[in-house]
């Protein structure tokens, strides 16, 4: 595993989607700041829309990081040179992941320099904001995103795994981001005597990027308590990471 995970690391490393991807998280955060009535506690709290960003960043990485090697025919090599598929899966899944977290670190930089930018000591971290403070409630923001990114790359591996189809997955994916929450509430406002199931839907557990900072407004949207919200992403991580692991140890080249 230690081998796969070095090999991974080198080929993500030497591309250029990491950096590509950090500069437009910055500069996407830059948009939030400057594109809306001006930076207020909500803004601040939510890391300049990072955990919206953030997501789609990693969708767009985490499929095309897949895909490179079915494009570039380098499947058949990577089997070659492994004895278990289940580890280069895992190790790809695994550089992913921690590039996730690298990202939520620059967002948190980012979001402390922008703050100094463009309201100086306006707003001071340790006051009152929802149910904490200040810096409380964007690391419970950030927290939540963190366990959401792990929900949308198991996924994205998943389903490159099935279709090996780079931008059909970036755009179910976007669509997820986009349209699944409305679309989520929208089914059990129609079929209100389902709520009790319907609130485990996959579609529902982007709510947690929210719940976590304010879980008494959101916990009223996704009919979910924090902690049920929370279990069922991690319920649905693994689930997606055991199909997807059992679809690629069966990828015939």
């Amino acid at each position: 595993m230690q081998n796969n995970l070095k090999q991974e690391f080198f080929k993500f490393s030497h591309q250029r989607i990491p950096i590509v991807g950090i500069i437009a998280l910055i500069i996407l955060m830059l948009y939030s700041a400057v594109s809306g009535s001006g930076v207020n506690q909500a803004l601040i709290a939510q890391g300049f829309g990072a955990g919206q960003w953030v997501t789609i960043i990693m969708i767009t990485i985490s499929s095309t990081f897949v895909a490179m090697e079915y494009e570039n025919n380098t499947i058949a090599t990577l089997f070659y040179k492994s004895s278990s598929k289940a580890k280069i899966y895992m190790a790809k899944f695994l550089i992913i992941v921690l590039y996730g977290v690298a990202l939520l670190l620059v967002s948190i930089v980012t979001t402390m320099i922008f703050k100094v930018t463009f309201v100086g000591g306006q707003y001071h971290w340790t006051e009152a904001y929802q149910q904490s403070n200040l810096i409380g409630t964007l690391f419970l923001n950030l927290i939540g995103t963190f366990i959401y990114v792990l929900f949308i790359v198991s996924f994205a591996f998943l389903l490159i795994t099935l279709i090996k189809n780079n931008p059909a997955v970036v755009g179910i994916g976007l669509a997820i981001v986009f349209l699944g929450s409305p679309f989520s509430s929208m089914i059990m406002s129609g079929f209100s005597a389902w709520i009790p199931i319907l609130r485990w839907n996959p579609l529902n557990m982007i709510y947690v990027m929210n719940q976590m900072a304010m879980p008494r407004v959101f916990a009223k949207v996704s009919y979910l308590s924090t902690f049920q919200i929370v279990l069922g992403n991690i319920v649905y991580i693994v689930g997606f990471i055991l199909v997807g692991c059992l679809l690629f140890k069966k990828q015939r080249v």
